[in-house]
C-alpha cells in the first residue's frame, strides 16, 4: 500500500466517523444529569422531586404520581424537574408520547438556564424528532445556547453549517463553522478538534486546505484520547503531510488508534508493521505504552 492509498483510506474514514455525542442527541434514557442542568434548584422543589423519584422507582413505576410530583417541582422553578416531564413525555412514560409536550417542558428547562436542552431542541427541529421540522426554530435553540456560553452548542450548530456547506447549502458559513469550532476549543471542547481538522483536510465549502493546521488540530485531538485522530495523525507522520516523515512516530499513534478499535488505525498499522523492523515496532509499541501511561 502506497501514499494514495493511505489518503483515500483517510477521506474514507470522515464518512463512518461522525462523532454521535455531536451529531445526535440520546433520549432513550432519563436526563440522570437533569439534577445539574442549572446552577441554582429551588429548595421548595426539593421534596416533591424525591418524592418523583421514589415513585420512578417503584415496582411497577407510579408514573402518574411521578409526573405530578415533577409538575410541582417545575412550577416551583426546577430545570431539573423540567427536563424529566420533557423525557416522560417523549419517551412515553406511563402515558402516550408527546413530542410538543416534550418540546414545552425542554423550553422551559432551557430558559430556566439548563443549556443542554436548547441544544436538544435544536436537534428535535433540525431533524422532526417528534415535532414538525424547522429550521429556523432549530437555528434559534442552538444560537440560545450559544449566547448563553454553552460551549457544546458551538459544536452543534458547527456541525450543522459544515453538514450544510458540503451539501452544498451555504458554503460561505464555513467561516462561521470555523470560528464557533475555535471558540468551543479555547473553552476545552476537545472535540472541536475533529471538525476543525476536517475543515482544514477537506476544505469543506471552499474552506482553505491546509496540512499545517490540519496536523496542529488533528495532535490535540489526538493527544486528547481521540482513537479516530490518533489514526489520522499516524497517517499524517507516515506520509509526512503537516508534520515531518517519521514512520516510528506514525507507528505509535497507529499503535494506539489500533489498541482502541479504530478501523484506519488497525488498517495503517498493518502498513507500518510490514515496512518497519520488529525492533522499531516494539519501540513503536514502547512509545505507546508510555504515553498511555501519563494519560492516567
Amino acid at each position: 500500500m502506497h501514499h494514495v492509498s493511505l489518503v483515500a483510506l483517510l477521506v474514507m474514514s470522515f464518512a463512518f466517523s461522525v462523532p454521535q455525542t455531536a451529531l445526535a442527541d440520546d433520549s432513550s434514557s432519563a436526563p440522570a444529569d437533569a439534577s445539574r442542568a442549572a446552577p441554582l434548584v429551588p429548595p421548595e422543589s426539593v421534596d416533591a422531586e424525591s418524592r418523583a423519584h421514589a415513585l420512578m422507582r417503584q415496582d411497577p413505576p407510579d408514573w402518574t404520581g411521578a409526573r405530578a410530583a415533577f409538575e410541582e417541582a417545575a412550577e416551583a422553578g426546577s430545570p431539573s424537574a423540567m427536563s424529566y416531564l420533557g423525557w416522560i413525555y417523549e419517551t412515553g412514560q406511563g402515558i402516550p408520547k408527546s413530542g410538543e409536550q416534550a418540546a414545552h417542558w425542554y423550553a422551559r428547562a432551557a430558559r430556566a438556564g439548563a443549556h443542554q436542552y436548547a441544544v436538544k431542541l435544536g436537534w428535535m427541529y433540525l431533524g422532526g424528532d417528534g415535532v414538525r421540522a424547522d429550521r429556523a426554530q432549530a437555528e434559534t435553540w442552538f444560537n440560545s445556547a450559544i449566547t448563553a456560553d454553552y460551549a457544546p452548542a458551538r459544536i452543534a450548530w458547527a456541525s450543522v453549517l459544515i453538514a450544510d456547506a458540503q451539501g452544498g447549502r451555504d458554503p460561505e458559513r464555513v467561516e462561521e463553522a470555523r470560528t464557533l469550532l475555535e471558540d468551543a476549543l479555547a473553552d476545552g471542547q476537545s472535540l472541536a478538534a475533529y471538525f476543525l481538522a476536517r475543515l482544514y483536510i477537506e476544505g469543506i465549502g471552499g474552506h482553505p486546505v491546509d496540512p499545517d493546521r490540519a496536523a496542529h488540530y488533528t495532535r490535540i485531538g489526538a493527544e486528547n484520547g481521540d482513537a479516530r485522530l490518533q489514526g489520522w495523525l499516524a497517517s499524517m507522520y507516515y506520509q509526512g503531510r503537516g508534520v515531518p516523515e517519521d514512520r516510528m512516530t506514525a507507528a505509535m499513534w497507529a499503535s494506539l488508534a489500533a489498541a482502541e478499535g479504530d478501523p484506519f488505525g488497525e488498517q495503517i498499522y498493518l502498513v507500518l508493521e510490514a515496512s518497519l523492523s520488529p525492533e522499531e515496532i516494539a519501540e513503536a509499541r514502547r512509545r505507546a505504552d508510555t504515553w498511555a501511561l501519563t494519560q492516567h
